[in-house]
């Protein structure tokens, strides 16, 4: 059992120091400006599930526009092209191993791709005709979505898979036109717009076993839809309403069409979705008509992102389009002004919201491996217990609790012999350090309160080591591995004490 104990330890330990050891990428809330392939102009459409892939288009040198693939301590990569001079990229899978998008072939034809690290720029073809573009690709990188010519120049929604190709969706009864611009986690649900049989445009949300469904508007005559949830049962984009604006839009087959509002202007557009379709991002103008990008949630309604983030924007420098956001809901990505650099640039914002209290405890009176003695914490919030869990300290009491969420906490902290402590009003709105405590020994009944109770657990253990029959691992308070008057000294000293409640 005690060799099973410290295999917990030293596995708590590893967990420990990993966590101490990430990278700053993910210490804390940050906005990181991704550059540009050499020219002066870049923005984001995509993001990996852990926010370390990145993708997009940028100018190079040469004032080309290219697909690239950001990544975390690596940089801006050129995806090149398809034997032309110019491509983008718009997705990425969660991974960030497959990327897809549209390039230029060597006659100057558009032409939607899929690439790997390993296969490069693959050239997934059309639907007979001359063009097609790639928008959106599967959590696993299988399924490919966008848009293709068919051979009567008519544009045709496209699902692609390695093992069927390129699937025209059709279009909506009597429509002539589709576009895809968004596929749930499993590929399975394909959303995008559609023209009806009135040549007004509308946001569509395809099944193989429904088919294209229309799924309306604000009171207006067009939509479009650019963003899926994983399981497809939430869709975002824009639809007009009856006064003829623009509105960002949340869909549910429950709930309908949302209108998610604007910043104080006239105009908004969603383009991204996080996994649990729960939050929603785009772009809305304010009322002074600039531009500006913006998070949605049910209980936040619409936040300008450049409000809620301002401490990470230098001086003259906005977040003008949030175009993808991660499953999680912590990285946005877009487009903004950058101005240290004076231009519009790619941006990664983390948006972190779960962060790390970190300190030090000290078991007073104790010659034993601090780093084996279990520590009860309590998160506590207006009285009330919000999380529990056991922790452990390395060797020289040092202790970190990771995940926390932003708010403010007392911290408790139990240790089996040891009266409890609490560290009170601690606010959490990024990593916090230096909440420390020092923990007074001898409650071997565990009631938080040194008394003769406890004299007495100690005198019927007195004399014991493990092995024997009497033995109380809680009396042995300095954890010398045996009960005798350096005990009965610890005891004395605290005699009295109580913990904190």
């Amino acid at each position: 059992m005690k060799r099973e104990h410290s295999l917990r330890v030293v596995s708590a330990l590893l967990v420990w120091s990993v966590l101490l050891s990430v990278g700053t990428r993910v210490e804390a809330q940050s906005l990181t400006w991704l550059g540009t392939l050499g020219g002066d102009l870049s923005l984001a459409h995509g993001v990996s599930a852990d926010g370390a892939v990145v993708v997009g288009g940028a100018h190079n040198a040469n004032w080309q526009w290219r697909a690239f693939r950001w990544v975390a301590g690596v940089g801006m990569q050129d995806l090149g092209t398809l034997g032309g001079d110019r491509s983008e990229a718009y997705g990425v899978s969660a991974d960030g191993a497959v990327v897809v998008g549209w390039a230029y072939n060597a006659s100057g034809r558009d032409r939607a791709f899929r690439w790997t690290s390993s296969g490069g720029m693959q050239n997934l073809g059309t639907l007979g005709g001359d063009f097609s573009y790639a928008y959106g690709v599967s959590a696993d990188g299988a399924v490919v979505v966008g848009y293709a010519f068919n051979a009567n120049g008519q544009r045709r929604a496209f699902r692609w898979t390695a093992s069927g190709g390129m699937q025209n969706l059709g279009v909506l009864p009597g429509g002539v036109r589709s576009e895809a611009y968004g596929v749930s986690a499993d590929g399975a649900v394909v959303v995008g717009l559609a023209a009806n049989a009135s040549s007004q445009v509308r946001a569509f949300r395809w099944t193989s076993s429904g088919g294209m469904q229309d799924l309306g508007t604000l009171g207006g005559n067009s939509s479009q839809a650019h963003g899926v949830s994983a399981d497809g049962a939430v869709v975002v984009g824009y639809a007009f309403n009856a006064s003829g604006n623009g509105r960002a839009f949340r869909w549910t087959s429950s709930g309908g069409m949302q209108d998610l509002g604007t910043l104080g202007g006239d105009f908004s557009n969603a383009y991204g979705v996080s996994a649990d379709g729960a939050v929603v991002v785009g772009y809305a103008f304010n009322a002074n008509g600039q531009r500006r990008a913006f998070r949605w949630t049910a209980s936040g309604g619409m936040e300008n992102l450049n409000i809620t983030y301002a401490s990470l924007l230098t001086s003259g420098s906005w977040l003008d389009i949030a175009f993808a956001i991660s499953p999680d809901g912590r990285y946005i990505v877009g487009e903004g002004s950058n101005a240290a650099t004076g231009r519009w640039e790619a941006y990664l914002l983390d948006t972190r919201t779960a962060f790390r209290i970190s300190g030090n405890l000290q078991l007073r009176d104790y010659t034993g491996d601090p780093a084996q003695v279990p520590i009860t914490v309590q998160l506590r919030q207006n009285g009330s217990t919000v999380r529990t869990e056991t922790i452990y300290t390395d060797g020289s009491g040092n202790y970190s609790i990771p995940n926390v969420q932003v708010g403010t906490y007392d911290v408790a902290f139990k240790a089996s012999h040891w009266l409890r402590v609490v560290v009170r009003g601690i606010t959490v709105h990024n990593d916090v350090t230096g909440v420390n405590a020092s923990l007074t020994n001898g409650d071997i009944d565990d009631d938080n309160e040194v008394t003769l109770f406890d004299f007495g657990q100690l005198v019927t253990a007195f004399g014991s080591v493990p092995s024997d029959p009497n033995w109380n691992p809680n009396a042995d308070l300095d954890g010398d591995e045996e009960v005798t008057l350096f005990d009965f000294g610890v005891l004395v000293r605290n005699f009295g004490a109580m913990g904190d409640e």
